[in-house]
């Protein structure tokens, strides 16, 4: 018998008839699974090309997010285990902020290495400005605040996905559905503006360099964040034609990142062609 359809759901699959709820999380997990775990793949070669110590952010994101959408069948597969599924969606929103959050961090680092020694330049000037005008060698209370705060910021977006879910549980150790499916629909929005953030870092970094090749990318983010708005309707409305929107969309940006990374490699390989016929 299928729970009762209430925001108390945990596994938007079951708003599905039984007979094909697991079939369609099955495949769509498995998918995603693939194509997740073939997006981190070229982005760890990316990394291990470059030696960026930031980009590790990304394939480190997906497989989490990989994790995740593994973790979300297995939590319809023991939908009756009253232990094994609130354990296992748990387990799934945990994972999937935290791969959201380590692609925002990695981003932020993206953008703060070039700015690094344009900011130690003005520091500079700064300070011998202010030592000339102020002998006493009192700091600057409005930089420092700045500072601080773009530090704490990146910290944050990596230790809310665990310090939430944890203190829910901590609290009450017993898995209390309606208190998990609460959290779990207040780490959607938290996804929701982790995305946010990705989305507005690629589009000024896409910008600045005048690449409207690599459009994908935030295209990408985009659907991600679509997917993540569908399932906030799918918690309040049990629509499932949300949750199809939601399940099209990611599969959708999956596939965008894969089809970027195969037109890079395929443009790659075109130039070294070109380069070597010409040498």
């Amino acid at each position: 018998m299928l729970p009762s359809l209430d925001p108390n759901i945990l596994s938007p699959f079951q708003l599905l008839e039984p007979w094909i709820s697991s079939p369609a999380s099955l495949t769509i997990s498995i998918v995603s699974i693939i194509l997740s775990l073939a997006i981190s793949w070229n982005f760890f070669k990316s990394y291990r090309f470059s030696g960026f110590g930031y980009l590790l952010g990304l394939p480190t994101g997906f497989i989490l997010l990989a994790l995740s959408f593994a973790f979300q069948h297995l939590s319809l597969a023991y939908q009756s285990d009253f232990a094994l599924h609130p354990a296992f969606f748990w387990l799934q929103i945990v994972f999937q902020s935290e791969g959201f959050a380590l692609m925002a961090v990695s981003y932020r680092f993206k953008d703060f290495q070039p700015k690094l020694k344009k900011q130690q330049d003005q520091y500079s000037l700064q300070s011998s400005r202010e030592n000339r005008a102020n002998p006493t060698g009192a700091l600057s209370v409005p930089v420092r605040l700045r500072d601080i705060a773009l530090s704490i910021a990146p910290l944050a977006m990596v230790t809310i996905p665990f310090v939430a879910p944890a203190s829910i549980f901590a609290e009450t150790p017993y898995f209390n559905y309606p208190r998990i499916a609460d959290l779990g629909f207040c780490m959607v929005l938290f996804n929701m503006g982790v995305i946010a953030y990705i989305f507005k870092s690629v589009i000024v970094s896409l910008v600045r360099a005048g690449n409207i090749k690599l459009l994908y990318i935030p295209a990408a983010f985009a659907l991600f964040f679509l997917e993540q708005y569908s399932l906030t309707i799918t918690y309040f409305d049990n629509s499932v034609i949300a949750l199809i929107g939601s399940m099209v969309a990611r599969m959708l940006a999956l596939s965008l990142f894969v089809y970027m990374m195969r037109a890079v490699a395929v443009s790659s390989r075109r130039l070294e062609v070109e380069a070597r016929e010409k040498a």
